[in-house]
């Protein structure tokens, strides 16, 4: 293949945004992160993701962020903490409670606090 047919690569690093917050650090794609932009410091992560927590409870997306995080499938994740895929979906869509046993179960899959996931 010649030089001037070969399609440039984008790096990574144009493509996500990196935001530390309380000691963690998260990637965000910046057509995400561009929506939730904002021209005030003060404001804080929950006003910031509202409409995230509200669509699917804060310990769905929680638990997705994490899924995600750690590249499994829903039915992975399901097979891992004994549960169903649908019961997944649920949990992450915010139409089912993650139990403490439930709960209990993540805590020890992902090394989080299980008291995080208990709305």
């Amino acid at each position: 293949m010649s030089e001037h047919m070969r399609k440039r690569h984008t790096d990574i690093a144009e493509k996500i945004v990196i935001i530390y917050y309380r000691g963690d650090l998260y990637q965000f794609p910046k057509q995400i992160a561009e929506k939730y932009r904002v021209k005030n410091d003060s404001v804080s992560p929950d006003e910031l993701f509202s409409d995230i927590n509200k669509k699917h409870t804060k310990s769905g997306a929680l638990l997705r962020g994490l899924r995600v995080r750690e590249n499994l499938t829903q039915s992975q994740l399901a097979e891992k903490i004994k549960v169903t895929q649908s019961d997944i979906s649920q949990m992450e869509n915010g139409t089912r409670n993650i139990g403490r046993m439930i709960a209990k179960r993540i805590e020890k899959l992902f090394d989080i606090d299980y008291r995080v996931f208990l709305e």
